[in-house]
């Protein structure tokens, strides 16, 4: 038994040891990885080199999915060995659709987050990886560790990209840097020309005015009142659509809690609820995705105000500014959509010839390998068409 336990645990070493011998061959071998390699910044600011067209690559964080789903609509999963599948649990409506058209996405290996220390190096040496991605909120962690050295050494490529903290600056670096990881450049190149040209429709037409508004992450997901972001991630989203985030220098981070009394005491104008798939996590969740239909979240969205103290009395409660956006907005490079719907809603009369709607279907039509349907925004009360 002790022999056989050694050998288990031997195992990942050997892999390295395989894996140290075959990077040295490549350097060996002139011109042989550089014609199938590209050179690259990643979002922690490091040159990294990665192989282009990868074939074995581990998603260090599930919701990049959005972004390969549009790079290699034809099968996603195809170039995946391992991912952190926050879906399963988080995106329930997107996971039961991919899952029924890419069955091959049940075998893969999953991982633990790595901002929290629970990404597993020993699965990941066993799945022999051509590169690995992760989000940049997992790099103080990584940095700390061993866990970038040991990598390396084994020849495995390890890049950071971010669609959290600032979507404005670095989108469009992320988008790119996995257009030539998955050599899908030209795809990459088409949602960013979609994505300039709908923020651009929105900056032409914003009025000086900024509205204040208040955004709640994950609405009814909790029992305390009330998380919200800071000047990073949605709180961007609220610039680029003409509005003042009320929560911008209250919340130092990129999310935090906003006390109920101070919402009550800054009475925003505008109120923007994030919802999702939620309902078995928890039965006061704002429905949100390709599940649910308007009706169900604005219901959700009353129900909510009505059992806050003091909430049917703010002022974008009794003007009827309140709205619910689909979460997954926030960390996907989907957020020029949330943009205009959100600039519509606050500056209805400067925003009146776009179309947001149109946008979104545009958006999957063109580019994702599933349909349109369902809620992804609502309003307290029923807008006009």
């Amino acid at each position: 038994m002790m022999s056989l336990h050694l050998s288990a645990r031997l195992r990942p070493l050997m892999r390295l040891a395989r894996r140290l011998l075959g990077a040295l061959l490549l350097a060996w071998a002139p011109g042989s990885f550089a014609a199938e390699a590209v050179t690259v910044t990643d979002l922690a600011g490091r040159e990294v080199t990665i192989p282009h067209g990868a074939e074995r690559v581990i998603l260090g964080e599930g919701r990049l999915l959005y972004t390969l789903a549009v790079l290699r609509p034809e099968d996603p999963f195809a170039p995946l060995v391992g991912w952190r599948d926050e879906l399963r649990r988080f995106d329930g409506d997107v996971w039961a659709r991919l899952r029924e058209r890419f069955p091959r996405a049940e075998r893969l290996a999953t991982f633990g987050k790595a901002a929290n220390g629970e990404f597993s190096l020993e699965r990941a040496l066993a799945l022999e990886p051509d590169a690995i991605v992760f989000d940049l909120a997992a790099w103080p962690t990584l940095a700390d560790g061993p866990a970038l050295a040991v990598l390396e050494a084994a020849g495995i490529p390890v890049v950071f990209v971010d669609f959290l903290t600032e979507p404005d600056r670095h989108l469009a670096p992320s988008v790119r840097l996995l257009g030539r990881l998955f050599a899908a450049e030209a795809r990459a190149e088409a949602l960013l020309t979609l994505r300039r040209q709908s923020l651009a429709a929105v900056a032409a037409r914003l009025p000086e005015r900024r509205p204040r508004v208040l955004i709640e992450t994950a609405a009814g997901l909790h029992p305390d009142c009330c998380r919200s972001v800071g000047d990073d991630n949605l709180g961007r989203v609220v610039r680029l659509a003409g509005g003042d985030n009320i929560a911008a220098e209250r919340l130092p981070g990129v999310f935090g809690r906003l006390h109920p009394e101070w919402i009550l005491a800054e009475d925003p104008e505008v109120i923007v609820m994030t919802g999702g798939a939620w309902q078995g996590l928890r039965e006061t969740a704002v429905p949100m995705g390709y599940d649910t239909r308007v009706a169900e979240a604005r219901a959700a969205m009353t129900r909510l105000i009505e059992s806050r103290e003091g909430w049917p009395e703010l002022a974008a409660v009794r003007a009827g500014r309140v709205h619910a956006l689909w979460h997954q907005f926030y960390n996907t490079p989907f957020q020029f959509v949330a943009v205009q719907r959100l600039a519509k809603w606050l500056h209805p009369e400067a925003m009146v010839d776009l179309d947001p709607e149109a946008l979104w279907r545009r958006l999957h039509d063109d580019f994702l390998p599933w349909s349109a349907e369902g809620a992804f925004w609502a309003s307290l009360r029923e807008e006009a068409p």
